[in-house]
């Protein structure tokens, strides 16, 4: 018993000292997880998010391009993305362990079987297709952990005025990027807006997402989670970053 104790004051005392080391914000933490549990228990959502993002255009230099997501979400296993910018509109539908991507501008769809969870399916089409998706990392239940696993400074800035609202302001700064969260002073801690800076890329690229009409636990149809694909559409080559697969017939 004595050896157990004294093992887990040592444990204790290093994990104290980690923290101290990567100066890690307490009230910044607890903030995030309630925000990150929150979101973990909703059984439906639905929300408006306006992304911008920096790209690098050779013999033009650092253009900006933007893009507007509408995103319905029921748990664990149904998810609707709806896609406008200046290359066209994209629809997204997940439903079971199945993802469709339907261009409407081209008039092209593919799909990508996914594991059936929402959050496993959008972890696997990113690391094996190189696919990113509309403020995901929010819905991580590790969302907390892997921010401080990441980033060695997390600090709680206090309050800020944001669109008229008040709103908690955590910055958290590691060696590859540096983040950005604001999110609502209320009873809700919803997000409202996150600005990432990618410190590796040579031009610091940055990325920016503004959250809007969030609805928590709508009466969503099942019928706008599936899609059935035009006859006139022509079927897209999906690859993954491991093989030259196709599942194009």
């Amino acid at each position: 018993m004595k050896k157990i104790i004294l093992t887990n004051l040592c444990y204790l005392g290093w994990l104290f000292s980690y923290l101290q080391a990567q100066q890690v914000d307490h009230q910044a933490v607890l903030l995030l997880d309630r925000m990150s549990d929150l979101l973990g228990e909703l059984k439906s959502c639905q929300f408006h998010v306006f992304t911008s993002q920096d790209e690098w255009v050779e013999d033009k230099g650092l253009t900006k391009a933007f893009r507007s997501h509408e995103v319905y979400m029921v748990g664990p296993d149904k998810m609707h993305i709806r896609t406008e910018s200046k290359e066209g509109q994209l629809g997204i539908w997940h439903h079971g362990d199945l993802l469709l991507f339907y261009n409407l501008t081209t008039n092209q769809y593919g799909f990508i079987e996914t594991p059936e969870n929402i959050p496993d399916a959008i972890d696997f089409v990113n690391q094996e297709y190189d696919i990113e998706f509309p403020a995901a990392d929010f819905f991580y239940p590790a969302f907390t952990d892997d921010l401080i696993e990441t980033h060695h400074t997390i600090s709680y800035m206090g309050l800020v005025k944001l669109e008229g609202k008040q709103a908690h302001h955590i910055v958290a700064y590691g060696e590859e990027t540096n983040v950005q969260i604001w999110f609502s002073n209320d009873t809700f801690t919803l997000p409202l807006r996150y600005v990432i800076h990618d410190l590796q890329s040579s031009h610091t690229l940055q990325f920016e997402g503004v959250f809007s009409n969030w609805v928590l636990n709508p009466d969503l149809p099942d019928a706008i989670f599936d899609f059935t694909v035009p006859e006139t559409a022509t079927r897209m080559q999906i690859l993954s970053k491991s093989s030259t697969y196709s599942n194009e017939n």
